[in-house]
């Protein structure tokens, strides 16, 4: 063994050492883990499966830290880490893309709103990704609507005839092409232009992150809570979720801040939620669980709301670090969401983190039932299903949907417990993941519940809808529909405002699918008006309330929906 092989041997003894001490609390674990983390500072790192371990110890250690020594030596390794990177051999670097770690490069296809937060924040470090197969033709889309008649006729639109035309037409100005094309959209229905033309090309970019932008070093700047343990979750699952919990509203630049590191924590990683490209800056929820966790969700801007379902993508984090993210969509009485926790922060208190996010979510919609569909935990997800997820929400009270299922997870949970060696077969987990898992908070959530197979029925019910009121032209078809909905309501669209009445088109082809719906008490279609000047207000929270208690509502959309299907051959 050659001596760089031993110096190897025991660096990754000690890195192994230190990882199994991390949820270890109490007693000489915080001494142990400052001196392994002091020792590990000097360590010369060769290969990049070591330092993908050593990431692994320092975001842990600066989410759940023993005390505030060991998060201190935990975050100055983590400033160095993008120079751990640049020193390793380039073959050994080029295994880190993709990883969100610091001094590595993330290559994937982002969203306008995306790329231009990364160029205002990161500035010549994100670019355009030429080495890309599909460079040349997305760059095509749009490089062709910025040439001259004449440039048009000489320039070809092959990779290299667009870097040179790009060189040319910069003349030397700093920054990135990716800065310099984003600079050419304008404001306004330009920009709008632009940004659906940018997103439909799905530009490959290039982001070499650093120490800030890597996930080692992203994280909001809080107080640090020290921790002396992991928290379980609650064994009765409905008690702890309806445990009233005080949900804040954050500010404007308090939004902007968090939103920073929620964009880096997912963008590094290539992940995404609809909600952080398009966030609506006046609705951010906060709650804070104790021990440095908190939760956050953010909904969409009110001109990009859907019609019935509100939705909001979420972000966990333990003392300022993310650990987790997912969404969650309200429907009348119940939330479908879903929890993804970074593999760095497996092994902590996640089950207890998703049931205190469940929690958060009740407070914000105030359900009846969760509703978690099958991709989460295995359908079409192979990931899922090697991770075993479905027993993560089991063990958190879930039960799937159809009787059939229920009975195979019951078998398949006593063997489990009966035997810990036990592994559940790929093939009885795919069984277990043809529906989806509910779980219940009050006794007449199946009652309140609206099928989501229903929502699809709905939508093709709205192109008869509008192609009965005037197949010509659409619009005047909408407009027709909104007057005759509001007619049948009641209201007077004089004191709306032009969002709610551009809601109200919005709304329209689905509520016209009610035969009797001005047959209505007053008091349901007022219900029902209140209803949709909500929906569109700068929160959705009172939105979500309205929806939740229009029991008419529900039942009669799913009076169209089931009419609609048995109507079908």
């Amino acid at each position: 063994m050659t001596r760089a092989e031993r110096e190897r041997a025991r660096l990754r003894r000690a890195l192994r050492a230190l990882d199994t001490q991390l949820a270890q609390y109490g007693g000489a674990a915080s001494a142990q883990k400052r001196q392994a983390l002091e020792g590990l500072r000097a360590a010369h790192i060769d290969r990049a499966r070591d330092l993908l371990t050593l990431q692994r110890i320092v975001c842990f250690l600066r989410a759940f830290p023993d005390d505030a020594a060991v998060h201190r030596t935990a975050c100055r390794l983590a400033r160095g880490f993008a120079a751990r990177v640049a020193r390793l051999p380039k073959a050994e670097r080029a295994q880190l893309d993709d990883s969100g770690a610091a001094g590595s490069c993330t290559r994937h296809t982002y969203v306008a709103t995306a790329a231009r937060w990364m160029a205002r924040r990161c500035g010549g470090a994100v670019d355009l990704d030429w080495k890309a197969d599909a460079a040349a033709d997305a760059l095509a889309a749009l490089v062709a609507p910025l040439l001259d008649p004449m440039e048009a006729e000489v320039t070809e639109l092959d990779a290299a005839s667009l870097r040179a035309w790009l060189a040319q037409a910069r003349r030397g100005q700093p920054g990135s092409d990716l800065g310099w094309l984003l600079a050419q959209a304008g404001g306004g229905r330009a920009r709008a232009q632009f940004d659906r033309t940018f997103d439909a090309a799905e530009v490959p970019l290039a982001w070499r992150l650093d120490d800030r932008s890597g996930i080692t070093g992203n994280a909001q700047r809080l107080a640090i809570v020290p921790r002396d343990g992991m928290r379980r979750a609650a064994a009765d699952a409905r008690a702890a979720i309806t445990q009233p919990l005080d949900v804040l509203r954050l500010r404007r630049r308090e939004t902007t801040r968090l939103l920073d590191t929620w964009r880096a924590a997912l963008w590094s990683r290539t992940r995404t939620v609809y909600q952080i490209e398009q966030p609506n800056l006046d609705e951010c929820w906060l709650a804070d669980f104790g021990g440095g966790l908190r939760f956050a969700a953010i909904g969409v801007a009110p001109a990009l709301r859907g019609a019935l379902e509100a939705t909001y993508g979420y972000l966990l984090f333990a003392n300022g670090v993310p650990i987790g993210y997912g969404g969650f969509t309200t429907l009348f009485a119940q939330v479908n969401t879903g929890v993804n926790v970074f593999p760095e922060y497996r092994g902590s208190e996640a089950a207890f983190a998703f049931q205190q996010a469940l929690r958060a979510m009740h407070a914000i919609a105030g359900n009846a039932r969760f509703v978690v569909n099958p991709y989460q935990f295995g359908a079409g997800n192979d990931e899922a299903l090697a991770s075993g997820a479905y027993w993560f929400y089991y063990r958190l009270g879930f039960r799937s949907a159809r009787a059939g299922e229920r009975t195979l997870a019951e078998r398949e949970f006593a063997r489990i417990r009966a035997d810990r060696g036990y592994r559940v077969p790929i093939a009885t987990l795919r069984r277990l993941a043809a529906c989806d898992l509910h779980l219940d908070l009050a006794d007449d959530a199946t009652e309140r519940f609206f099928d989501e197979s229903w929502l699809p029925r709905l939508a093709h019910g709205i192109t008869a809808a509008i192609a009965a009121a005037a197949p010509a032209r659409r619009a005047d078809a909408l407009r027709a529909l909104a007057n005759e909905v509001a007619a049948r309501l009641g209201a007077r669209l004089s004191g709306w405002t032009a969002l709610e009445r551009e809601g109200l088109l919005q709304f329209a082809p689905i509520l016209a699918q009610i035969d009797d719906l001005g047959a209505w008490p007053p008091a349901d279609r007022a219900a029902l008006a209140r209803l949709l000047r909500a929906r569109w207000a700068p929160q959705e929270r009172g939105f979500i309330g309205l929806l939740r208690e229009h029991a008419r509502l529900r039942v009669s959309l799913a009076r169209v929906a089931q009419r609609r299907a048995a109507a079908q051959p």
